[in-house]
């Protein structure tokens, strides 16, 4: 008898055991609803809608986006807390999942206790970028522009609480100087300020601003995240300017509701994991910069709680609060 490798071997059980659960094979058995907290035409959405063809093709159900955009993603967030525990509808979270835990003092639903992760779709790079006429070429040097004008220099986000204002928020505590904030309704609406130079920086994640970085309508300063982006490799993060600056990890990940049954959970988990490796939906991925991930519902579930604690910290140190 040939033999088997063992990693082949157990994806074959798994498979096998999967299958074998009650519901399992006959899961989804209606069209399902993808809950989406980001307005239609967003990098994340195109994403969604490539992965939800390749999924309503695997299925033979259709995978219906649908976006629920504003509220720091609590309104998305609270439509996915509503629906049935059954599997059937699943939300796109997105990094202020994480954050808004700590950074509002009450939410109409407990992050994590209403919620079980399918899967850990992958990290996000974030990114400080500005007007090129800004005289800064590196964090260093906003540094030490920030020292001499305290109060004066302003960034852009697509609004409080997202992972790039608190991101920036470190870079502030970290450095010790005071930039201001200016939140705007999603990054689309505050990108036109700073290409027009009316205020000088913009953070924001990474897929958002390639298209204007490319075109060279707005210059890297610096990215947040704990490594470099592999389409700016030549820009060093935060962390190799400032040792002390702490960020949690940017992220998305697919959730649905606490008490989804095992069956369930576990079909859409290997269902999607297997999709993120499709040519599309991996090339979407890939042009966004987006590290891949495909965790198993367990391993999203500790990244999530051991997140939430990390941007909470964050958030208590800044005094961040949109209440």
């Amino acid at each position: 008898m040939p033999r088997i490798h063992s990693a082949v071997l157990i994806g074959i059980l798994l498979g096998a055991h999967i299958a074998s659960e009650p519901g399992a094979q006959s899961f989804p058995a209606r069209p399902v609803r993808y809950i989406m907290p980001l307005p239609a035409g967003s990098e994340t959405d195109l994403f969604a809608r490539v992965l939800a063809k390749q999924l309503g093709d695997f299925w033979g159900q259709q995978v219906i986006v649908e976006n629920r955009p504003g509220g720091g993603t609590t309104i998305a967030t609270e439509v996915a807390v509503k629906s049935a525990p059954d599997g059937h509808t699943f939300l796109h979270a997105i990094t202020p999942f994480l954050i808004n835990a700590t950074l509002y003092a009450k939410l109409p639903y407990d992050t994590l206790k209403d919620f079980s992760c399918i899967t850990h779709i992958g990290n996000l790079y974030g990114v400080i970028a500005a007007h090129p006429s800004f005289p800064v070429r590196n964090v260093a040097e906003l540094i030490k522009l920030a020292k001499s004008r305290p109060g004066d220099i302003t960034f852009a986000t697509g609004g409080s609480g997202t992972s790039n204002h608190i991101a920036t928020e470190a870079l502030r505590l970290a450095a010790g100087i005071n930039l201001v904030h200016v939140p705007y309704k999603g990054t689309s609406q505050a990108i036109p300020d700073v290409l027009s130079g009316r205020v000088p920086l913009l953070a924001t994640v990474l897929v958002e601003a390639v298209p204007y970085i490319q075109s060279g309508k707005l210059k890297v300063v610096v990215t947040t995240s704990a490594k470099r982006a592999p389409s700016l490799p030549n820009v060093p993060t935060i962390l190799e300017t400032l040792p002390n600056y702490q960020a949690g990890t940017g992220f998305w990940a697919l959730v649905t509701r606490a008490g989804t049954p095992a069956a369930a959970l576990n079909k859409l988990n290997a269902d999607i994991v297997r999709s993120l490796q499709a040519p599309d939906v991996k090339a979407r991925l890939a042009a966004a910069d987006i590290e891949i991930v495909g965790s198993r519902p367990e391993q999203c579930d500790a990244f999530v709680k051991e997140q939430v604690a990390v941007w909470g910290a964050i958030v208590r140190a800044s005094g961040a609060s949109v209440d």
